[in-house]
């Protein structure tokens, strides 16, 4: 009896232990199936910026070749720890302040994957230029996107942007911020860039023929001699140059036109004000000064005021009375440059600025004949038609055979190019356009030393002013001036526009 019993408990036990294996036989397959045989990290971006976030997941591949994504039951850690952190459900943070290179390392049940992310600077300012400008229909304007960091540094980010244009139904731009507009149809579209957690905009204007308030002439492409072998060192030697067709403007940027300028910036948060000097707030020439608007005593008149808190007056910015024709003066290089950002033009290069100058025909001044006298040109002393002990409104004395006017005295016209008393020696043949960037941003910092702290670049001047000897209005003459002058913005410098030719 007690053995039958015993062997029947112990067949109860094998049977069981049978249906248990049984089972686990059964059931086995299905558990080996799901076992996980790789794990991966995936994300939409693996870089960020200080401060910003990445959501990353975690995939297992299973052994039947399905995927499930494992991301809150992963043991995720980041190494060294020191740019950013990586919590229980996957999410990056990027440390405030902090920069560099982070493996992120992500564990589920044996398989483990690694990753990298990297987080670069944040920037605090981000602006694309233009900001406003017409392009006909059918052409393109290649639009700049610049990013000021936490430690001052700049860089354009063109690439680094996403790039978007609303509505769409005239224009299309690529992932580097050239838009083409589309043939023969007009409209305005807004340009919208992101970049990083920030973004801007502009406003572009598809037109079939080009209404700037800035009359423009075209002039065709050529060859000239630039320079004068008689003249001083930094004239010589003289070199055929080489220059394809562009648009110039006719005259001298006017004080009414800055202050629509100055009007529409500061309204875009573009410019602030201090001690009365105008300076770039925004964009690639940041903190910059861009012109004086205060007169000193030995030239006391001033053309345009700020006058923010005149009850029932939109425009902070008012051209004295008088002075709307006048060229603007108490320029710096930058506020030249910001100027024409904003509407899509540009400074002409010297070159181009002689070639015009000269006319066509080798004109040793840029006047009506190529001769100088007070008849035909506003520099220093009075005779004939110039009364003028100063400044002259645009337009007062003949044009010059291209048509445009003032190229030999009245104001000092900054041109694009840095200044180099050697670079004629070393000038390209085609279309040069100094020895500077190509694209400057922030200081231009090209050969240095040329204000008190050491830094900055002498940029080039042409044609004289009201204030010159004659022999200064010459078509070759190259005079110069520091980027970021210490002293007050002289009473004679203006510019004008330029504009690129498909």
């Amino acid at each position: 009896m007690g053995m039958q019993g015993g062997q029947s408990v112990a067949a109860g036990t094998i049977l069981i232990l049978a249906l248990l294996q049984g089972l686990g036989c059964k059931n086995n397959p299905a558990a080996l199936e799901d076992t996980p045989v790789a794990l991966e990290i995936r994300a939409q971006t693996f870089v960020t910026f200080s401060g910003g976030k990445i959501q990353l997941s975690a995939l297992a591949t299973l052994k039947n070749g399905s995927e499930r994504d494992v991301t809150t039951s992963a043991i995720w850690s980041t190494q060294p720890g020191i740019a950013g952190q990586v919590n229980a459900t996957g999410e990056f943070s990027a440390l405030i302040g902090h920069t560099g290179m982070e493996t992120v390392k992500a564990e589920f049940q044996g398989q483990l994957a690694t990753t990298t992310i990297e987080v670069t600077k944040r920037a605090r300012i981000f602006s694309i230029a233009p900001v406003t400008t017409n392009v006909l229909v059918g052409e393109s304007v290649q639009f700049e996107a610049v990013a000021i960091f936490e430690d001052n540094s700049r860089e354009f980010v063109n690439e680094k942007a996403t790039w978007n244009v609303i509505p769409g139904n005239n224009a299309q731009i690529d992932s580097k911020g050239l838009l083409q507009s589309s043939s023969g149809r007009t409209g305005v579209e807004k340009v919208v860039a992101n970049f990083q957690d920030q973004s801007d905009t502009a406003r572009v204007t598809l037109e079939l023929q080009l209404q700037l308030d800035i009359e423009m002439i075209e002039i065709p492409g050529g060859s000239f001699v630039m320079g004068d072998n008689n003249a001083s060192p930094d004239q010589q030697p003289e070199h055929a140059v080489t220059i394809s067709s562009f648009l110039i403007g006719k005259y001298e940027i006017t004080n009414a036109q800055y202050a629509a300028f100055l009007n529409s910036a500061y309204a875009n948060n573009d410019i602030f004000i201090e001690s009365n000097i105008v300076l770039g707030k925004r964009g690639r020439f940041a903190n910059l000064p861009y012109m004086i608007l205060q007169g000193t005593p030995e030239f006391p008149d001033e053309f345009i005021e700020y006058r923010p808190e005149v009850d029932g007056e939109d425009d902070p910015f008012r051209v004295h009375t008088g002075f709307q024709t006048y060229p603007v003066v108490r320029m710096a290089w930058y506020g030249a440059m910001a100027f024409c950002d904003y509407y899509g033009l540009r400074l002409p290069t010297e070159a181009e600025w002689e070639l015009v100058s000269r006319g066509g025909q080798q004109l040793k001044f840029g006047t009506s004949d190529g001769t100088i006298s007070h008849d035909l040109a506003n520099y220093r002393g009075t005779e004939g038609l110039d009364v003028f002990d100063g400044l002259a409104p645009i337009g007062t004395f003949p044009p010059n055979p291209f048509g445009l006017y003032d190229l030999s005295g009245n104001a000092d016209e900054y041109v694009f190019d840095v200044y180099d008393p050697n670079y004629y020696a070393a000038s390209p043949a085609d279309n040069p356009i100094g020895p500077g960037p190509a694209r400057p941003i922030g200081r231009v910092n090209f050969g240095g030393g040329c204000d008190r702290s050491g830094g900055g670049s002498f940029m080039v001047l042409r044609g004289g002013s009201w204030n010159s000897q004659s022999s200064a209005c010459k078509s070759a003459v190259r005079a110069m001036i520091c980027d970021f002058p210490d002293f007050s913005l002289p009473p004679n410098i203006g510019f004008r526009i330029a504009r690129s030719l498909p």
